[in-house]
């Protein structure tokens, strides 16, 4: 019991401990008239729960949230009793007021001033706003602008009187609404919202006016007046009017030619009028002036005005030629793109066997679809490819580029057979959706020309355009080019089929189809390809490919992992010299040498120290072998 009352007294030590260093805070000084805000040390705002207090309440009083009001100039003593009973005090100062300004309350004109003046000396005059400016030492005020401004004197204590004066500006005059064209002998009516003026013609002898209705006396124009006159000055709106005897249906502007199924648009510098077509057959025109081609032919485009001499009309010869257009849609029906859409339209060279493209242009798609036309292109065979910013080629998920209907190959594509004079029209492109997943899947192969011809070896096909495609969606999975050797590779495939396309233009392909990777046998090294330069074919090498033994002998490497030494054994008739490399999962050569294989069979010996642990597909190629398999270095 003693220890918990020695705790208890301790306890309450320090909390009187704390509370005595207490002190007030915020600031200790205030004009006459003026307030601060004071607190404790113990609070971030206005104190609660203990006693504010002031020595000399003639001087300044203070609330009980700590709001110290200043009365009149000294000082007092401002007190803060916490619950504890412990105080807290500090010495307030009231600075005094200048005295009050004097000066006439009348409002005054802008640019003519009055004199402000207050009896205490010393002090700096400053005006709240640009309605009225004043001296800094004369008091003297002038009037800027209609409104009102507070007129400060301030002395050196910081404390300041205000005065506030009221200008009197220019009479605002609205703008005035009506009628700006009036027949000879007809009255148009003119109207303002600001009230009390008077109206006035700059030429009664072409229009008068009375209460705002203006009478057209001759043709010509005159200015109509409307005068606000106010205590200091007058405010004026005008407006011009034209009277005029006729009916004037002004100019009409536009393109005088369109092609069937097309459209154009027409303006006249007069409003108000109603367009109309001498023959509908040819050439139909919208009430907002459109004109649509119906057939070829000429139509007369008419715009008629309802004036003071009755109806006018202007006119406008439409020449309307047979459509030479292949045009149509691009699709998006995978998810919904916004943006910017290449279209090219392509022709096909039958002697140079290229194909090139003759005109493009960028559509914006709005989600669903893009339009495009391509106008005056004669007759010829053509071909329609569309590709967007964000295609499934450079993105997780998106559109391939594609040929018209739904192809991302040139060969497959639909050719659009066009006659000039025609208009071939929805030639659509769905564009081709689809998602880029990863793997452990790796298909690698080889693309050469011509074939093995006992002495020469076959040449590579460098930099051809290699895609791999889902079997199942129809969406290019990746993209690449082969190498110097003619060789390429895709990694990171997720399990299952594919086919291998190369994509040359005036090359037809034959694709290596039915590819099945599964999580046992994920990696398909020999989808190898010819390149035939006469018939503008590129076919798969189906024979052969992944055989651990050929028609001819057998091929086997040991141990299988090594730890860097690797056989070869064979039995293979005239094999001669061999490649042999390998390569890594991303088809990166990392090892490559020769092994003599003339014998009929016998094994040599490679020697792997250099390659780091891994995972690797050995190629093996001499005459009449292709042989290809995977090896772990441990």
């Amino acid at each position: 019991m003693k220890k918990l009352s020695i705790l208890v007294l301790g306890l309450c030590a320090l909390l009187f401990s704390r509370d005595a260093s207490a002190t007030i805070h915020g600031t200790l000084g205030a004009c006459v008239g003026n307030t601060s805000l004071l607190y404790d040390s113990t609070s971030s705002g206005p104190s609660t729960g203990g006693t504010w207090s002031s020595s000399n309440v003639a001087v300044a009083t203070v609330s009980s949230g700590g709001l110290v009001t200043g009365i009149s100039a000294g000082t007092t003593t401002i007190s803060y009793t916490s619950t504890l009973m412990v105080t807290s005090t500090a010495v307030f100062t009231v600075n005094p007021a200048p005295g009050a300004i004097s000066g006439s309350t009348t409002p005054f004109c802008a640019g003519s001033s009055i004199t402000l003046t207050c009896p205490t000396a010393g002090g700096v005059w400053s005006s709240s706003s640009g309605v009225a400016s004043v001296s800094p030492t004369t008091g003297v005020v002038t009037g800027i602008s209609g409104g009102t401004a507070t007129i400060y004197y301030s002395i050196s204590t910081g404390c300041s009187s205000s005065f506030v004066v009221t200008v009197n500006g220019v009479p605002f005059v609205d703008s005035l609404l009506g009628a700006s064209s009036i027949c000879v002998g007809a009255t148009g009516t003119i109207t303002c919202t600001t009230a009390g003026g008077a109206w006035s013609s700059s030429n009664t002898s072409v229009a008068t006016v009375s209460g705002g209705v203006v009478t057209g006396v001759s043709a010509g124009t005159a200015i109509i007046s409307y005068l606000v006159t106010g205590a200091c000055g007058t405010g004026l709106r005008t407006r011009t009017v034209t009277i005029t005897s006729t009916t004037s249906p002004g100019t009409i502007s536009g393109t005088g030619t369109v092609m069937v199924g097309f459209t154009t648009a027409l303006s006249s510098t007069v409003p108000g009028g109603a367009w109309s077509s001498s023959n509908t057959a040819i050439a139909t025109v919208s009430a907002s002036g459109v004109v649509t081609g119906v057939a070829p032919g000429i139509a007369t485009i008419s715009y008629g005005v309802s004036g003071c001499s009755g109806m006018a009309y202007a006119i406008f010869t439409i020449s309307v030629s047979a459509a030479d257009c292949i045009s149509g849609d691009v699709l998006f029906s995978g998810s919904p793109y916004y943006g910017m859409v290449k279209v090219w339209l392509i022709k096909y060279n039958g002697s140079t066997h290229m194909l090139y493209a003759v005109d493009s242009l960028n559509a914006y798609a709005s989600g669903t679809s893009a339009h495009y036309s391509f106008c005056g292109i004669g007759t010829d065979s053509f071909r329609v490819k569309a590709a967007c910013d964000s295609s499934v080629l450079s993105a997780p998920m998106g559109y391939q580029p594609t040929y018209h209907t739904a192809s991302a190959y040139w060969s497959a594509a639909t050719v659009v057979y066009h006659v000039t004079g025609t208009h071939d029209m929805s030639k659509n492109i769905n564009m081709n959706y689809g998602a880029t997943t990863s793997g452990p899947g790796f298909i690698a192969g080889d693309v050469t020309t011509g074939a093995n011809k006992g002495t020469a070896d076959p040449i590579p096909a460098v930099g051809l355009l290699i895609y791999c495609v889902n079997n199942t969606t129809g969406a290019i999975m990746q993209q690449t080019v082969t190498n110097s050797a003619g060789h390429y590779s895709f990694s990171n495939l997720p399990v299952g089929t594919y086919k291998i396309y190369p994509e040359l233009m005036n090359y037809a392909t034959t694709p290596y189809t039915s590819i099945t990777l599964t999580s046992g046998s994920s990696s398909m090294t020999s989808a190898s390809f010819v390149q035939h330069t006469v018939s503008h074919t590129i076919t798969p090498i189906t024979s052969g490919v992944q055989d651990m033994k050929i028609a001819t002998g057998s091929i086997a490497i040991f141990p299988n992992p090594t730890n860097g030494v690797l056989n070869i054994s064979w039995g293979v008739e005239n094999a001669g010299m061999a490649e042999v490399r390998l390569a890594d999962v991303t088809g990166r050569s990392v090892f490559a040498t020769t092994a003599d294989l003339g014998a009929t069979a016998g094994t040599t010996v490679l020697n792997l120290n250099g390659v780091a642990k891994g995972i690797y597909i050995i190629s093996i190629k001499a005459n009449g072998l292709n042989y290809n398999n995977k090896i772990v270095v441990e």
